[in-house]
């Protein structure tokens, strides 16, 4: 996958209590460090499921293994066939304007500040139905 490097740089400060800060003699102490992160687009979401409704489905699943060291952001559902897109930032999620009497299967895909992860494999097919 692609991704982004990051280089960060920590400040730690030593403190102590020792008699030994209170005369010069040391106890304490700083330093710098970095260390470069490598982020990557998140793993597919995990787990889909979808449950028929009534011109729609309602898309459950879990979230990537892997978030690539960046938060995910933002998870996108796409019925097949339709390519109907549906964001969202947390599951489960409604997808609308779907055919009754039309079977559907659906993909997730996660995206965080580095990029869109590859989308999940298709979850069972459902066909929705009027009431």
């Amino acid at each position: 996958m692609i991704g982004k490097s990051m280089t960060i740089a920590v400040l730690a400060i030593f403190l102590t209590t020792s008699p030994c800060w209170a005369w010069g003699g040391g106890g304490g102490g700083a330093g710098v460090t970095s260390s470069t992160i490598d982020l990557l687009m998140p793993d597919p979401p995990r787990n889909v499921t979808a449950t028929a409704g009534n011109g729609m489905a309602t898309v459950s699943f879990d979230p990537p293994k892997s978030d690539g060291g960046s938060p995910v952001t933002v998870y996108t559902v796409t019925s097949h066939p339709g390519g109907i897109r549906v964001k969202s930032t947390k599951s489960p999620v409604t997808v609308k304007g779907l055919t009754n009497g039309k079977a559907y299967t659906f993909t997730v895909n996660a995206a965080n500040s580095v990029g869109t992860g590859l989308a999940s494999g298709p979850c069972n097919g459902v066909t929705p139905v009027g009431d």
